[in-house]
């Protein structure tokens, strides 16, 4: 049985279970399940019997399943319990996943949960409330191990014992100077192969790789991909150390960028979900689409300029989408490897002139094969041979286009800051749409005043 047939029947079941009022069995299925199989098991029933479950759950469950599930569901499992319960499975986090969640709460709520967990705790997290969620800064925990660098071996190894019951996968023992900046990093092995009497500073790994706090969360995961980082010291701009980001958050940054850059790209809301009610599904999507009406007029007025030629041969109707349509293709195609290029830093406007260039080519040639396929095709059915080399041409040069426009928009939107996944192929099919309109048609038109149609 694969792992989507075990969630469905879990889905099935607890449902079942709700409706004939088995609260016991509810409860005893729950205690069977990992947190991240209750995590998705809740974000796929309804709103109702989502809340029915999770309370359900003892407070360091219920912490773990908070954070499974999207904001909007976050928000309903929240406000399903007391004060007192959300201070019980706040406590339950780390500071850095304490902080996502007190953020999302009105002001008043935030503050009672502040006033309601740990002192040092609420301190911690205060200190990351005040960071962008996409930074370095707003990723990273305050939870730790450092010691001062005049400590021994075996004083390391004793902060890392008094800190293990709080902070999990300790991988680095961060060393400090008497400012609190950060001079170096012990690897967790490397500090209990030591002898116990050593200077901690002697097996010290002097200026380790590091990130301040207001870097961009998609530059520490280049990091981390680049390295092979398992976690990496943050610190402030006097380069004092406050806090660590462990690889399980980059995993978690890796997924938001590749879905937002998914979503993007297909014109979509980053926060539709396929579970959303008919009307906030019509609310995030109604806009592109009213943007995409907007290009497809402007293509539409290319058509309509040369009516008069499409009026002398109807065939032009028939053949024209086939270029615009492989335009489109070939652009996102193109588009697609720019924009990961883009996000790796594999292309900079350093070399962005050959891969321009490159595309350019790409296209000429892709337009050639296709085109030339198209026009024996068109030729084989009986259509005249001028209309096929006109097929062909149109073919060769809205590939061209297409390959130059998709690699133009994502490096313009670069320059201007902007993210080149919204480039879309709502900016880019309708650049190709235009021009495989205007080039099939404006060729047409210049074939019949040349007699060859």
């Amino acid at each position: 049985m694969t792992a989507i047939e075990v969630k469905n029947d879990h889905i099935e079941e607890v449902k079942g279970l709700i409706e004939a009022g088995r609260e016991n069995e509810v409860a005893a299925l729950l205690e069977e399940l990992h947190t991240s199989d209750i995590g998705r098991l809740v974000a796929a029933l309804e709103e109702d019997e989502a809340v029915k479950v999770f309370k359900f759950l003892p407070p360091d469950k219920a912490s773990a399943v908070l954070l499974e599930v999207d904001e909007r569901r976050r928000k309903a499992l929240i406000s399903s319990i007391s004060s007192e319960e959300l201070i019980d499975v706040v406590h339950e986090m780390e500071t850095d996943d304490a902080a996502d969640v007190i953020s999302e709460l009105p002001v008043e709520e935030a503050k009672q949960v502040l006033d309601g967990i740990d002192r040092q705790e609420a301190i911690a997290v205060q200190k990351l409330l005040v960071f962008a969620e996409d930074t370095a800064g707003g990723k990273m925990q305050a939870e730790l191990a450092a010691v001062h660098e005049t400590a021994t071996v075996e004083e390391a190894v004793e902060e890392v014992r008094k800190k293990a019951h709080e902070i999990e996968n300790i991988s680095n023992v961060f060393v400090i100077d008497k400012e609190g900046r950060l001079t170096g990093a012990v690897p967790l092995d490397k500090l209990i192969l030591a002898d116990p009497k050593t200077p901690i500073i002697t097996i010290t790994k002097r200026d380790p790789i590091k990130v301040s706090t207001d870097m961009d969360q998609e530059e520490v995961a280049k990091l981390f991909q680049k390295y092979d980082l398992i976690s990496v010291p943050v610190v402030d701009h006097d380069g004092k150390l406050v806090g660590r980001i462990t690889v399980d958050d980059i995993v978690d940054v890796l997924e938001e960028e590749i879905f937002e850059d998914f979503y993007k790209l297909a014109g979509l809301n980053t926060e539709a979900r396929a579970l959303d009610s008919p009307a906030r599904s019509i609310r995030m999507r109604v806009p592109w689409l009213m943007l995409n009406l907007c290009t497809a007029a402007v293509s539409a007025s290319v058509v309509k300029f040369f009516e008069g030629t499409i009026e002398q041969l109807v065939l032009l109707a028939v053949l024209m989408p086939i270029v615009a349509g492989m335009g489109g293709n070939a652009a996102t195609q193109t588009i697609t490897v720019v924009v990961r290029a883009l996000a790796l830093g594999e292309l900079t406007f350093k070399n962005a002139r050959w891969v321009l260039m490159k595309e350019v080519f790409v296209g000429f040639a892709n337009g050639c094969l296709t085109g030339g396929l198209a026009a024996l095709v068109a030729y084989l059915l009986g259509v005249n041979i001028m209309v096929g080399l006109l097929l062909f041409l149109a073919m060769i040069a809205n590939m061209m286009i297409a390959g130059l426009i998709g690699s133009i928009i994502p490096l313009v939107l670069k320059r201007f800051n902007v993210d080149p996944a919204i480039s879309s192929s709502i900016f880019v099919t309708a650049s190709t749409d235009i021009g495989g309109f205007f080039t099939f048609l404006g060729l047409a038109t210049i074939f019949m005043k040349m007699g060859l149609l």
